[in-house]
């Protein structure tokens, strides 16, 4: 497969940086909430795509890492300043210690996993929330 076929993709069809922000922002009761019981806030993004949640979450004082397989995803990402790191999330969720993030974050990522692989990554993810 073309390597920037997903980023095409993603460009074509999920829409643009703007339509994806105003969508995000449905989840600004629960941003606002973590902000007043968490004094260190963090977020860690799975799957982080184009990097609009990211972008989100560090606009309201997140501190935020993602992760993306996507290289192309994560060159657009990077120029835009978000510390992603490349790579399977699977292997990356075991880097991090427990009770280390505010929010761990998937979105559209189980879809492409199998059932062992999604337990996996819940667990995993359950481990390094605060």
């Amino acid at each position: 497969m073309d390597s920037d076929f997903y980023f095409e993709f993603e460009n074509n069809f999920r829409g643009s940086r703007e339509q994806i922000m105003q969508v995000l922002s449905s989840y600004d009761g629960l941003l606002d909430y973590i902000l007043n019981i968490d004094n260190n806030p963090s977020l860690l993004d799975i799957g982080s795509g184009r990097g609009e949640w990211m972008q989100k979450c560090n606009a309201k004082g997140f501190n935020s890492i993602g992760i993306e397989l996507d290289l192309k995803m994560v060159n657009v990402s990077r120029n835009l300043g978000l510390n992603i790191q490349h790579g399977d999330a699977l292997s990356f969720l075991d880097t991090f210690t427990e009770d280390s993030f505010s929010i761990v974050s998937a979105f559209h990522v189980i879809e492409h996993m199998n059932h062992e692989n999604i337990r996996e990554l819940l667990l995993k993810s359950k481990k390094i929330l605060k």
